[in-house]
């Protein structure tokens, strides 16, 4: 099995709902992103898949956050904006774009600080 990592950032704000600290109130994060794609197979070339690809379908989520509010942008309107459900919802929007027959994401790291961060992976053994 081949893992694929992309590593990279944005930058956004947040507030946690329900959150007993200063957490609670609007604070900022310049957050990290890896993505893992697995695969088993390569293609002619000897690649599973393009490094450029997994960058530019994890900007395009991205984007959407970078600069911004996320208690202002769905789904984070309503789900609580913390590292884990970050995490998960870019997985699964990833998921969406990336897998196929031969390729999928297996795991998403989002780093809110250098020090904390969270992994979210629906692999079962």
């Amino acid at each position: 099995m081949f893992v694929l990592k992309i590593v990279t950032d944005f930058a956004s704000a947040h507030s946690l709902r329900n959150y007993p600290g200063d957490c609670a109130r609007l604070h900022g994060h310049n957050w990290q992103v890896e993505v893992s794609v697995e695969s088993g197979a390569l293609d002619k070339s000897g690649i599973a898949i393009d490094f450029r690809d997994i960058k530019q379908q994890t900007k395009t989520i991205l984007k959407r956050f970078d600069h911004q509010y996320l208690n202002d942008i769905p789904p984070f309107d309503t789900l609580n904006p913390t590292a884990e459900n970050i995490a998960q919802y870019f997985y699964q929007q990833l998921s969406a774009l990336i897998n196929n027959q031969t390729v999928r994401v297996c795991e998403v790291v989002i780093w809110e600080t250098p020090r904390a961060c969270v992994t979210y992976s629906e692999i079962k053994p």
